[in-house]
């Protein structure tokens, strides 16, 4: 009689679970699919900024500095859900509005040579000017160097004058990129100083209504949209963030 081999998986039922190759493959499907998911996820945050409300498309001369129009700080920065029962007041808006068209009056001043705009990041043994309230992604659209090339609003590309940033009138109004520093545009965002992100550079920008800068109530972990407020004794915001700068 001959004997025929027959193997023991045809003999004895072999779990599911002991199926190293079928649990292998099933794994790294089920990895794939994650990770095409994270990356449609990460993705959709780096597109543009949704489109806000247009404002004024006019600009008044600069030769005249009172026709250039002030947002309304009762209306600025009122329209976020989340902090609709918040009021806000800007005490130091009169200074901050004075300076800004006094320096852009006389020329000798640009937005980078203000420190009421810019602050300085140590990196290692290279200090840089940084824009307040930009988006550390949007770091290379403020160029150190402004009069190489015009600035560009970040959603419509559309071209200004640098001396147009900061002056507290909006030109960009679908996106308020032209007035980080500012509450000029009734829809702008100043992104926080910290920033919290993943080593990897991943994460979610932390932001808030722009016409909540320098209004006596601290909105950012590290006080940062109250620079002008720390001036007054008594009246700094604690950092109350968890981890620490992240570039």
């Amino acid at each position: 009689m001959r004997k025929t081999w027959v193997k023991r998986d045809n003999i004895y039922y072999k779990p599911f679970y002991k199926q190293k190759l079928k649990l292998t493959l099933i794994g790294v499907i089920a990895m794939g699919i994650l990770f095409f998911v994270y990356q449609l996820v990460y993705i959709s945050q780096l597109l543009p900024l949704e489109s806000m409300p247009a404002g004024p498309k006019t600009r008044p001369h600069k030769a005249d500095s009172n026709d250039n129009p002030i947002t309304l700080l009762e209306l600025a920065g009122r329209k976020d859900a989340e902090h609709s029962d918040r009021a806000h007041r800007k005490p130091n808006q009169e200074q901050g509005s004075s300076t800004v068209r006094n320096e852009s009056n006389s020329g000798k001043q640009t937005t980078w040579n203000n420190t009421q705009f810019a602050y300085i990041e140590k990196i290692g043994n290279y200090e840089r000017k940084i824009l307040r309230g930009i988006r550390l992604l949007d770091l290379d659209h403020y160029s150190e160097k402004p009069g190489t090339v015009k600035f560009r609003c970040l959603s419509t590309r559309k071209e200004i004058p640098w001396e147009w940033v900061n002056d507290d009138y909006c030109d960009c109004p679908e996106d308020g990129s032209d007035e980080p520093s500012t509450s000029a545009c009734p829809g702008g965002r100043f992104y926080c100083r910290f920033q919290k992100r993943h080593k990897t550079g991943r994460g979610k920008d932390v932001f808030v209504s722009s016409g909540w800068v320098n209004d006596g109530v601290c909105d950012c972990c590290d006080g940062s949209d109250e620079w002008l407020t720390r001036t007054r004794p008594g009246t700094a915001c604690p950092n109350v963030c968890k981890t620490n700068y992240v570039l």
